[in-house]
């Protein structure tokens, strides 16, 4: 029985999508893209707003949602929903993505440039000169390389993933965000898209993600070390989360005024960058300007709080918005203090929403290998899949906890790795990859209606047949003959994307 509320989640998906010539299979950084997709948009009706950086444009705002870029020109981020909760919201989402994936390769193929279906493209190069031409323009990522000292070029060869949003309360949001921690291998797995980097075999089928400790080891900062790994135990509820998070150990980023983007000028400094709650129990202190150096006094607010929410790159995060002018800090550290049990009901009262953000599932989608060799069901059903199977997951999650209960908290932490690293054959401390996505497909599957069935039947399929994108990508590349550059331009252009 789904252990859900009676009302549904809302749902909402975050669409990464590597970009390559069409003739050359080189990574491709957009030009005009968000101006075709926006003609595209206006043709159907839809009241769009362009995004520009000085002449530049970087993205668009839509009625579907926000359409931009990653991190770079060649990564394309389609941020759709949220979708507001209803028996039929899932499939609302899965006609947002079969749409979204229709009018970008519209609009791409406006500069001779197509969607891949890789979490990573296979043969780039990542130089400094490549990486200060093809980075979004945010402000945000030197204060990341200059004052935390991370390698910010590490992702950019279009390290790409599908990030789900699925709503709940508090009262089952830690829970939550332990269940899609723990079985994370199992999204790593089916999802493993990436086995090639700058033109080699990585010896990981999903190398995307190694990008978090290549980024962020090399921090000045020790939390950043922290944040991108999993907990050595699952939490034990929602005051538990935010110290691990923002406590002892860990750096705050810089406070910002309320309502303030990230321009340099508002990203204001705390000396000494302590954990977060170190900030917010301290009251009024000196900040220096990131971007000017003026000096200026900041009063710690539940903004603070609310606008630190994703400093952690773990498999998955807990989002939430928070009516602050109904919530001071005292009480927030009060509770936090005094009665951490009650964190969910003070943030269940003072909050507009919350959801849970998978991380871990690679971007894939449908191609003319996948299309011709599968059911037209396999095909359709490649970008919704890792929605419906959090979406599933989610229904209900007493019985996904007792799955994540099946095994050590340990064991999982170490599967994830050789996720990584083998997919669907990887095994830890005696539990197999392999038992662990049949767990969840099961769970996912039963609670999906009969008519969003379709909706698993990609992941269904990898498991059955144990090709994997990744596993795909390496047979073709083995039989393609030549110089090992031709045969990865080849193996690019043949994985295009297509209508499904």
């Amino acid at each position: 029985m789904s252990s859900m509320p009676d009302t549904w989640p809302s749902l909402g998906v975050e669409l990464e999508m590597p970009t390559a010539h069409a003739r050359t299979g080189k990574t491709h950084p957009v030009g005009a893209f968000f101006r075709h997709l926006g003609e595209t948009f206006a043709d159907q009706g839809l009241v769009t707003r362009l995004l520009l950086d000085g002449d530049r444009e970087y993205g668009l705002r839509s009625p579907r949602g926000l359409h931009s870029l990653d991190n770079g020109y060649n990564n394309l981020e389609s941020s759709l929903g949220p979708i507001i909760g209803a028996v039929e919201s899932l499939d609302v989402l899965a006609g947002l993505i079969r749409e979204e994936i229709r009018d970008v390769t519209a609009a791409l193929a406006r500069e001779d440039a197509v969607i891949i279906n890789f979490s990573e493209h296979p043969d780039t190069l990542v130089t400094r000169e490549f990486y200060y031409s093809v980075r979004a323009p945010k402000s945000l990522y030197d204060y990341q390389i200059t004052h935390r000292g991370w390698n910010h070029m590490a992702g950019f060869d279009a390290k790409a993933h599908n990030s789900p949003s699925t709503g709940v309360n508090f009262e089952q949001a830690v829970a939550a965000l332990n269940c899609l921690m723990a079985l994370a291998p199992a999204f790593i797995a089916l999802y493993a898209n990436s086995p090639f980097e700058a033109g080699r075999i990585t010896g990981c089928k999903e190398n995307r993600m190694t990008l978090w400790s290549r980024q962020l080891d090399c921090s000045r900062m020790s939390g950043d070390h922290k944040l991108h790994r999993m907990p050595l135990r699952p939490f034990h509820n929602l005051s538990d989360y935010l110290t691990w998070m923002f406590g002892p150990g860990t750096q705050m980023w810089f406070a910002t005024r309320p309502g303030a983007g990230k321009n340099p000028h508002d990203m204001h400094l705390v000396p000494g960058d302590p954990p977060l709650l170190d900030f917010l129990r301290g009251g009024p202190r000196p900040t220096r300007s990131f971007g000017c150096g003026e000096v200026r006094n900041v009063v710690p607010s539940m903004d603070h709080l609310t606008y630190h929410q994703f400093t952690q790159y773990t498999d998955c995060r807990l989002r939430y918005g928070l009516k602050n002018e109904d919530l001071d800090v005292k009480r927030f550290l009060h509770v936090l203090d005094e009665r951490p049990d009650r964190m969910e009901e003070l943030f269940q009262t003072h909050a507009e929403y919350c959801y849970v953000e998978g991380r871990s599932a690679g971007a894939n989608y449908p191609d003319r290998e996948i299309a011709d060799m599968a059911e037209s069901e396999v095909a359709a059903s490649v970008a919704v899949s890792p929605s419906a199977l959090q979406y599933g997951l989610l229904r209900d999650l007493d019985r996904t906890k007792r799955l994540v209960a099946r095994y050590a908290w340990a064991d999982l932490v170490g599967l994830r790795g050789q996720a990584m690293r083998h997919a669907l054959e990887g095994e830890y401390g005696g539990v197999k990859v392999r038992d662990v996505c049949a767990g969840v497909l099961e769970i996912a599957g039963q609670e999906l209606a009969s008519e969003q069935s379709w909706m698993l039947a990609y992941p269904l399929w990898v498991l059955q047949t144990g090709k994997t994108g990744a596993d795909r990508a390496l047979e073709r590349f083995k039989r393609i003959s030549g110089p090992s550059a031709t045969r990865l331009r080849k193996l690019v252009l043949e994985r295009r994307v297509v209508a499904a």
